[in-house]
């Protein structure tokens, strides 16, 4: 009865909106459930997200009721979406998707395509209800799945197969593959044709078989569903600078040298894309080293790209130029010269971190959340000499 219920319920959901509330798949996905709701995907409004909100407090087209961002920020509130395309008053307005789901779990699921664009990528979704893609053990097999029970041991014992709620399809390449992402994250041009955000992927070595999915939502504990029992399920909080950055730390390496007279420090991007992508981020290396009982702290690196309109920074949407980006590319080392050489019984400790924005724009922006104004750290490691 239970089971009947839940699925009258998807039905008319399904019927009064594009895309099935999320809530509706925590009934036979809680673990995966209760990842999202602490993920950038269910915090990527400007409800839920403070620099978002920021940024679009002050873009000219908030005036003119035209919230251009929905398309990548607010999939889900398709109703927006429509208004925006038909040219009527569009602004996100603070409902229950907007707060709970602005990328829902089916809005990911239901992207047959991506069509790529100079400006930027698109997705392109299928218009079958309850028709959702998906990788099998991380693979592509041309297998669609209805749910239906299989019985073993001569009858005796019977097992669920698939979803009562919903048909599976294995076959589509994007979900083993990780372009499944690259509708809203590969790269963002503005109305001057400017880049003003870039991953800047390189593709993997196929021997890695490393992809956006692998690194971003990788296997861990718990089973994907409460109907088919699995140890492990791909995570959907979306490792990233703001949850789980220790999964990006694992493709840094720091090393150190002083064979030139002078500590060099090196950092190496062993990911498959540059760090620190978005415009508003601010990088520091910093090195400290601790000689007997006192710390010698070093000038930090700064790491950071600065978009700019007739010589002066510029905000995103105006600007017409990248006046400096000295960033970290794909598979990048870049090496750094201190002004410093050690001595014999130093400690010296290396730490590569982040500030979501920079403290001068956050400041300009007027983001007071003390959790995107303090530094994070990436990376760091002590070396003894």
């Amino acid at each position: 009865m239970r089971l009947f219920s839940l699925f009258l319920l998807t039905a008319t959901l399904s019927f009064a909106t594009h895309f099935v509330p999320s809530k509706v798949c925590s009934k036979c996905h809680p673990a995966i459930y209760k990842e999202y709701m602490g993920s950038m995907h269910r915090n990527s409004s400007v409800a839920n997200d403070p620099v978002h909100k920021a940024v679009w407090d002050k873009h000219p087209l908030k005036a003119k009721q035209k919230y251009n961002c929905a398309v990548c920020h607010t999939p889900t509130d398709t109703k927006l979406i429509e208004a925006f395309k038909k040219g009527q008053p569009a602004l996100p307005q603070s409902n229950r998707i907007q707060r709970n789901e602005p990328i829902g779990c089916a809005t990911c699921h239901r992207i047959r395509s991506v069509r790529t664009h100079v400006k930027q990528n698109e997705n392109i979704y299928n218009d079958r209800p309850k028709y959702y893609y998906a990788a099998k053990g991380g693979k592509t097999v041309k297998e669609t799945v209805k749910f239906h029970e299989e019985s073993g041991f001569f009858g005796l014992f019977k097992k669920a197969k698939g979803s009562p709620f919903h048909t599976i399809d294995y076959s589509n390449r994007l979900f083993a593959d990780g372009y499944t992402c690259l509708g809203c994250h590969d790269h963002k041009r503005n109305k001057q044709g400017l880049a003003i955000c870039s991953m800047d992927r390189k593709e993997a070595e196929p021997s890695t078989q490393t992809n956006c999915i692998t690194c971003h939502m990788p296997q861990v504990s718990g089973s994907l569903s409460t109907i088919t029992e699995t140890k492990t399920h791909a995570y959907h909080g979306f490792a990233g600078l703001h949850v789980r950055p220790d999964l990006l730390a694992k493709h840094i390496v720091l090393s150190i040298d002083t064979s030139k007279g002078k500590l060099h420090v090196t950092v190496k991007n062993q990911a498959d894309h540059r760090l620190f992508s978005h415009p508003l981020r601010l990088a520091q290396l910093r090195v400290e080293i601790e000689r007997q009982d006192k710390t010698v702290t070093l000038p930090p690196v700064n790491l950071f790209t600065v978009l700019g309109k007739n010589g002066r920074p510029a905000m995103p949407w105006v600007a017409d130029t990248i006046l400096k980006q000295n960033g970290i590319g794909a598979k990048e080392s870049r090496t750094f010269a201190f002004d410093f050489m050690p001595q014999k019984k130093d400690r010296i400790t290396v730490t590569l971190g982040y500030y979501i924005v920079n403290p001068k724009a956050a400041r300009k922006l007027g983001i007071k959340e003390q959790a995107i104004k303090e530094f994070k750290v990436l990376k760091s490691k002590i070396f003894p000499y």
